[in-house]
């Protein structure tokens, strides 16, 4: 079998959903960071608030949300990407996710 390749920036917007097929949000950012001279990602950042630490505090406060509410973070490994048009929280929604 081989790897499929895609964009990550393929991901961002797409409905995220648990094994149980419930929502836990729409994907919004992609956390990486260097780790002996490779980028890596390391979480991914799920929700509403997700979307408003993208588009920034300003513009968040704008539209009601405050800053104080962290977006849910979820870690590499906790999210099948395997099929990049229905990405999979391998948890449960009712879970609490960072």
């Amino acid at each position: 079998m081989s790897a499929k390749r895609f964009r990550l920036d393929d991901l961002l917007g797409r409905i995220v959903k648990d094994r149980n097929g419930a929502t836990v949000g729409r994907l919004y950012d992609i956390r990486s960071e260097e780790q002996d001279g490779a980028l890596v990602v390391v979480e991914y950042h799920i929700g509403t608030h997700a979307l408003a630490e993208r588009v920034g505090a300003s513009l968040a406060r704008i539209v009601g949300i405050h800053r104080s509410v962290e977006p849910r973070k979820v870690p590499w490994d906790q999210l099948d990407i395997s099929d990049p048009d229905n990405p999979v929280y391998l948890g449960n929604v009712a879970e609490n996710i960072g």
